[in-house]
């Protein structure tokens, strides 16, 4: 009897569209899904911490200490939990570390994600990452369904996929 070919981590996932066209998308597996995110991450903490140095430095020159403290934390709060969002709503279903990653946020039927399902995939975020479970929610949720979807993913019904990238000559 012959060997069964194995499977790959990264799995594709075939979505047919009403007009019967066929597309087949790469499923980002849990790695370069993390790698994109921890490049996020760095990203927001680099612009959060100039920011916070320019803001500081601009409202302390005048004696207005507590006022620029206080703006420095509406602009983490907004840089930590609208970044997601608004890139994936505006930049076609990717941040920047998912760009640099060649990684994209679709819904399981193939279409690009609304602004809801990117609010609603990155406010569950924080279910995925429950500080006492370091993020074994999310790995969980990765780990057992075919499309490698965390809890916002399941939630919303999107995925993440490696975008094809074609090279230009």
């Amino acid at each position: 009897m012959p060997a069964q070919p194995s499977q790959q981590l990264d799995t594709t996932v075939k979505v047919v569209t009403p007009e019967n066209i066929a597309f087949e998308y790469r499923v980002a597996g849990p790695c370069r899904r993390g790698v994109a995110y921890l490049l996020d991450l760095l990203l927001r903490i680099f612009f959060c911490a100039a920011a916070a140095l320019v803001v500081n430095l601009m409202f302390g020159a005048v004696g207005l200490e507590g006022f620029g403290q206080g703006l420095t934390l509406v602009f983490f709060f907004l840089t930590m939990w609208f970044y997601g969002p608004l890139l994936e709503t505006y930049a076609n279903g990717q941040t920047v570390g998912k760009w640099w990653m060649g990684l994209r946020v679709l819904t399981i039927d193939g279409q690009p994600i609304h602004g809801l399902q990117a609010v609603a995939r990155n406010l569950l975020r924080a279910v995925d990452c429950q500080p006492l479970l370091v993020y074994l929610l999310g790995v969980l949720a990765t780990a057992t369904n075919r499309r490698f979807q965390r809890l916002g993913d399941l939630a919303c019904g999107t995925m993440v996929v490696v975008e094809k990238r074609s090279a230009a000559y």
